[in-house]
């Protein structure tokens, strides 16, 4: 029957294809044009969700991972001390090298350089989850070092980086300023960041923010968005995709 009512769309020069209503996440993305052995950058590693991640569908790919808090730096050096594919590092990316001040929280991964807004619910709510006040959730500060991608890409001789993850709680376009050569050296293939659009701190980033950096050289590919404004929920932010055009292009005329 199916083969009957296509031969007579076909009489009218009319062809029935089937549409692909599959959702693709971000790793089904990078499945479909990585092979298995790449390599990545975790820039922000905190306790290793990305590197489980990363692992578990690419289970060869050599990691360079970026971790600045000691404790959680420590942490993820036990845990992974017998891989030998994964490098950690206990420093920070931004624009240049210097020491700077992270402020700590109970919840690690949103400890941030920028300054926590005292009067945010989301801090509320959060400090609440660990069933302390606002001012025990948040743990004081820690100085850190800061380097630049481009001083580690130098000195360590990388020169391919697949995909290029960076979760830095509002301090993404700073990592980018620090990778100007990096990027121009046209050695990264695709990039995915978070983006924070609300006052949860003392700074919040646009599109217009990582788009500088990026406009070159990448086509802005995918997004996992959580609020759908600045209105609802308690945290408006959004996890992008970014790939290098030359990549996109080939996929396109595929």
């Amino acid at each position: 029957m199916k083969l009957l009512v296509k031969k007579f769309f076909n009489l009218f020069g009319l062809e029935i294809k089937k549409i692909n209503n599959k959702k693709l996440s971000f790793d089904d993305i990078y499945k479909s044009i990585f092979n298995k052995k790449i390599t990545i950058f975790d820039v922000g590693a905190n306790k290793g969700q990305s590197i489980e991640r990363f692992k578990k569908i690419f289970p060869h790919a050599s990691i360079h991972a970026f971790e600045p808090i000691r404790n959680e730096y420590e942490n993820l050096v036990k845990k992974y001390s017998l891989d030998k594919s994964i490098t950690i590092n206990n420093f920070a990316f931004g624009e240049e090298k210097y020491l700077k001040e992270i402020n700590l929280a109970k919840r690690s991964g949103i400890s941030s350089f920028n300054n926590f807004n005292k009067k945010h619910k989301w801090l509320k709510i959060r400090s609440e989850q660990y069933n302390t006040e606002i001012e025990n959730f948040l743990e004081g500060k820690e100085e850190v070092q800061v380097d630049t991608l481009d001083n580690y890409c130098s000195i360590n001789n990388i020169e391919r980086i697949d995909i290029l993850k960076i979760d830095t709680q509002g301090y993404e376009d700073l990592v980018l300023a620090g990778a100007k050569e990096t990027l121009k050296k046209d050695i990264i293939s695709a990039i995915e960041l978070e983006i924070i659009f609300d006052n949860t701190y003392d700074k919040f980033l646009t599109f217009s923010d990582i788009e500088k950096y990026l406009i070159q050289n990448f086509r802005f590919s995918g997004i996992k968005n959580y609020n759908l404004n600045l209105f609802e929920g308690i945290n408006f932010f959004a996890e992008v995709l970014y790939i290098k055009k030359s990549i996109v292009n080939k996929i396109d005329n595929n």
